[in-house]
């Protein structure tokens, strides 16, 4: 069966290698390259090297670069969520990398109910399974899809906004702040959490891109 391994990855491509080295590469494999959209010519090297390695083991595997803002944590999550998601037999490494895209990653498989991540140790250089935090499978209606979208807001916005009945409107945002997925903040103002807000753009938001 194809897998796929993501890896966020910073100037040291050789814990990625290595860990490609052992499980092995089969056509069909794809292998995604998670790093900062600022570049910098090591990163670039370690690039080429993990690609140079790639084709000299397998041509048939594909080699995706995948560039993210290190600050679009949220946006990040999602996206990589998706895309851990979308692929088949996941191996995801969050040793390389700016400390930001790792958290993100190591979220993301979280999300995407992966139970297990790799990361090398820095003063041993030993791999380790890091299990991943368990996030609720969350249901969502279509009307509570919308509820979310609309946030903040509320309950008479969301009355008005939805021509619904208010009490109608107090029962959709309550069930949200059950899920974990909203808050009722200041004002009587219903805000979505961060969870909220990272499904949400699961949900509705764009693809992951590659440029590689």
């Amino acid at each position: 069966m194809s897998k796929t391994f993501i890896a966020t990855l910073g100037f040291d491509q050789s814990s990625l290698i290595r860990l490609i080295g052992e499980r092995g590469l089969s056509s069909g494999d794809t292998i995604y390259l998670v790093t900062s959209v600022v570049t910098h010519p090591r990163t670039e090297n370690a690039i080429r090297s993990i690609v140079e390695f790639v084709n000299a083991v397998n041509p048939k595997v594909d080699v995706r670069v995948v560039r993210l803002k290190e600050t679009d944590l949220e946006d990040n999550i999602a996206r990589l969520s998706k895309l851990i998601m979308s692929s088949r037999e996941p191996v995801i490494d969050i040793t390389g990398g700016p400390k930001g895209l790792s958290f993100s990653l190591f979220l993301a498989a979280c999300f995407a109910g992966v139970s297990k991540v790799y990361m090398t140790t820095e003063t041993l250089g030993e791999r380790v399974e890091v299990p991943t935090l368990a996030v609720p499978t969350y249901t969502l209606t279509a009307r509570q899809l919308e509820v979310l979208r609309l946030m903040p807001c509320r309950v008479t916005d969301l009355s008005r906004r939805l021509k619904i009945s208010k009490s109608t409107a107090s029962r959709l945002l309550r069930s949200l702040v059950r899920k974990g997925l909203a808050y009722r903040g200041g004002g009587k103002v219903f805000e979505p959490t961060l969870t909220g807000r990272i499904l949400l753009k699961m949900l509705v938001g764009g693809e992951g891109s590659a440029d590689t």
